[in-house]
C-alpha cells in the first residue's frame, strides 16, 4: 500500500470527525456543559456524526452502486443531504445539552457539507480536503498554535488525493480552502465563549 493510499484511508471526513471529537471531548477548554461527560459526548459524536452519515454510502457500496469514495460527482448530493440531516440533529442535541464545543463542531460540519454540496454541482470538490480543512480550522480556533500541525495534514491530503488521481490539484486545494473559509465564519457565529 502506498503512502498516498494510507493518508487517504486515514483522513476521510468521518474519521477526521472522530479524531477531532476525541480531542474536543477529552480536552475541552470550556467543558462539555452540565449534562455530558467525555464518554457520553464521544458516544454521541460517534453515532450521529461519524457512523450515521456514512451508513447510506456503505449500503450503496455493498450493493455495488457506488464506491466508498463516492467518486461519481452526480451521486454525491443525496449522500450529502443525509449527512446534513445528521449534523443538524447533532447541532440540536448538543445545543440542548449546552455543549458549545461540540455544537460548534456540528455547525461547522453542517455548513462545510452544505458548501461542498453546492460546489459539487460544478466540480468534484475533495470531501477529504474539506473534511480536514474545516475541523483543522476548528482546532486552530480553539487550541491555537499547538494545533498548527493540522496545516501539514492539509498538504498531505491535497497531495494524496492528487497522487491517487481522485481529484485534480485544484479540486483537492479547493476542498481544503472551502473547509477553512466556511468554518471561520461558522465559528465566529456559533462559538461564542
Amino acid at each position: 500500500m502506498t503512502v498516498a493510499r494510507v493518508v487517504s484511508r486515514l483522513t476521510p471526513a468521518p474519521l477526521i470527525n472522530l479524531y477531532v471529537g476525541i480531542i474536543m471531548t477529552f480536552s475541552s477548554p470550556i467543558g462539555l456543559g452540565p449534562l455530558l461527560n467525555p464518554g457520553t459526548s464521544l458516544l454521541i459524536v460517534i453515532v450521529i456524526m461519524v457512523v450515521m452519515p456514512i451508513v447510506p454510502i456503505l449500503v450503496e457500496a455493498s450493493r455495488g452502486r457506488t464506491d466508498l469514495d463516492v467518486s461519481s460527482r452526480q451521486s454525491r448530493p443525496r449522500f450529502f443531504a443525509f449527512s446534513l440531516l445528521c449534523y443538524a440533529v447533532a447541532f440540536a442535541f448538543f445545543g440542548y445539552a449546552s455543549c458549545l464545543i461540540l455544537q460548534a463542531l456540528s455547525a461547522a460540519y453542517f455548513t462545510v457539507t452544505l458548501g461542498v454540496l453546492v460546489a459539487s454541482f460544478w466540480t468534484k470538490v475533495s470531501v477529504h480536503g474539506a473534511g480536514v480543512g474545516g475541523p483543522g480550522t476548528a482546532l486552530l480556533i480553539i487550541y491555537g498554535w499547538p494545533a498548527t500541525p493540522v496545516m501539514l495534514l492539509w498538504l498531505l491530503v491535497i497531495w494524496s488525493r492528487t497522487k491517487l488521481q481522485q481529484h485534480s490539484l485544484a479540486q483537492a486545494t479547493v476542498g481544503v480552502l472551502l473547509g477553512i473559509l466556511i468554518t471561520l465564519p461558522t465559528y465566529a457565529l456559533v462559538y461564542q465563549v
